[in-house]
């Protein structure tokens, strides 16, 4: 008696989880180019939904080839969402545009700072927190019923990043400068948001770096008292620790693709730049 009630645990814990298997693969994909678009739906929608993202954090995104697998979960998914503006094109590839959600050719349309070259939405904080709204109103799509909890949680999320914003502007009253020589271009929108300034070594993704641009670089630095440069996880930090030395500075690597929750990201972005600067 004692094994057949062990037979029938066993065989109910595998009709139970046959069934959420089953349960779970009904459930909406969202397939995302870089993780910063999965963790924002993935707080947004819960559990509603099942989330992909082809890039895993800390790549660059710049020239990326998908995979056979990646280009299987873009053709199985009820939503891409990219950025556009040419960075991750490559994820969209023979995908019907009516299931793509484009951040970049929908903002830029509300902000014109979107079209600049090396632009990238994700690092503007407060542009960040209408993402959280547009990507709530394409899962309401899926879950019409659940409109008011998707809004509420985009609400929630923006007033998180303003909160963390006024801490960051707080630590930032004690640094010593503010002015910050940056490798890529992606870091000008966060750094400006905080209020600092930027000297930029290379102004677009594709421009090289020239002895004359890093001799213009070194003499603005100076000029500025500019004591940080950034630079990124995946890129050569020869030019950066070139800089650095030149003005007597540090070099401070940060990654610009990381998964992790936003308001996590910015908070650790916001916390070694603003120690950088206090130092």
């Amino acid at each position: 008696m004692k094994k057949f009630f062990s037979f029938l645990g066993l065989f109910l814990s595998i009709i139970i989880f046959v069934s959420c298997l089953s349960e779970n693969n009904n459930k909406p994909l969202i397939v995302s180019s870089i993780p910063i678009w999965k963790n924002v739906a993935e707080y947004i929608g819960g559990r509603d939904f099942r989330y992909y993202s082809i890039l895993k954090g800390g790549e660059s995104p710049h020239g990326y080839e998908p995979k056979p697998s990646d280009v299987q979960k873009t053709k199985e998914a009820n939503l891409v969402i990219v950025h556009g503006l040419g960075l991750d094109d490559w994820a969209v590839r023979n995908v019907d545009k009516k299931n793509v959600l484009n951040i970049g050719e929908l903002f830029s349309s509300k902000y014109p700072q979107v079209k600049k070259p090396g632009y990238h939405v994700w690092a503007n904080p407060v542009l960040m927190e209408d993402v959280y709204f547009e990507v709530a109103k394409r899962l309401i799509e899926f879950y019409p019923k659940r409109e008011t909890y998707y809004t509420k949680r985009a609400e929630d999320y923006a007033a998180m990043i303003d909160q963390l914003l006024g801490r960051i502007d707080n630590c930032l009253k004690e640094a010593k400068s503010k002015v910050v020589v940056i490798y890529h271009p992606v870091w000008k929108p966060l750094l400006e948001t905080f209020g600092i300034k930027v000297i930029e070594i290379a102004r677009t993704p594709e421009e090289q770096v020239t002895p004359e641009r890093l001799r213009q670089v070194i003499e603005e630095a100076k000029k500025e008292n500019a004591k940080v440069v950034i630079g990124e996880i995946f890129a050569s930090r020869k030019v950066p620790q070139t800089v650095a030395e030149a003005i007597g500075g540090k070099v401070l690597i940060l990654n610009p693709i990381p998964d992790k929750d936003y308001v996590i990201t910015l908070s650790e972005w916001g916390e070694k730049i603003c120690s950088a600067l206090k130092e």
